[in-house]
C-alpha cells in the first residue's frame, strides 16, 4: 500500500465491531400495515425503514421532518436557484480576476471586479440567511 492511500483510504470512517450492526431480525408486513410503515416513516428525519424500525424499537429519538408549505416549498427552490446563479456568476468573475492578474496591469478594473465579487459574496451570505430563516429549524438546504 502507498503512503498516500495510508493517510486516506476515502469514504466513511471504519465502525468498531461493537458498533456494526450484524443481527438480522425478518419481519413480514401485510401491504397495508407496509404502507401505514411508511408513512410514518416520511414523517420523520431518516433515511432507510431499517433505519426507522431500529429507532422505535429502541425508543431512540427521532427528528421530525418540517412542515413546510407549498409556498415556502416554492421560495425555497427560487432562492436556490439563484443562489446557484451568483455562485456561478462569482466564479466568471474571479477567472475574469486571475486572467487580469496574471496578464495586464488595469488597476481599476482589478478594483471593480474585486468590489463585484466582494457584492456576491455578501449577496449570497444573505440568501443563506434568508433561506435559514424559512426553513427555521437550521435544516440544510
Amino acid at each position: 500500500m502507498k503512503e498516500k492511500d495510508k493517510w486516506y483510504k476515502g469514504g466513511r470512517p471504519e465502525m468498531k465491531p461493537e458498533e456494526r450492526a450484524t443481527r438480522v431480525v425478518q419481519v413480514r408486513f401485510t401491504q397495508a400495515e407496509y404502507d401505514q410503515l411508511l408513512a410514518r416513516k416520511a414523517t420523520v428525519r431518516t433515511l432507510t425503514v431499517s433505519t426507522y424500525v431500529r429507532a422505535v424499537c429502541l425508543n431512540k429519538p427521532l427528528r421530525l421532518k418540517p412542515e413546510r408549505s407549498t409556498y415556502q416549498n416554492i421560495l425555497l427552490s427560487l432562492i436556490q436557484e439563484t443562489r446557484s446563479d451568483v455562485l456561478r456568476i462569482g466564479v466568471n468573475i474571479n477567472q475574469a480576476a486571475r486572467r487580469i492578474n496574471s496578464t495586464t496591469d488595469y488597476q481599476d478594473l482589478q478594483r471593480e471586479v474585486n468590489k463585484m465579487a466582494s457584492d456576491m459574496a455578501r449577496f449570497d451570505a444573505q440568501l443563506r440567511e434568508v433561506m435559514g430563516t424559512i426553513l427555521k429549524d437550521g435544516g440544510e438546504v
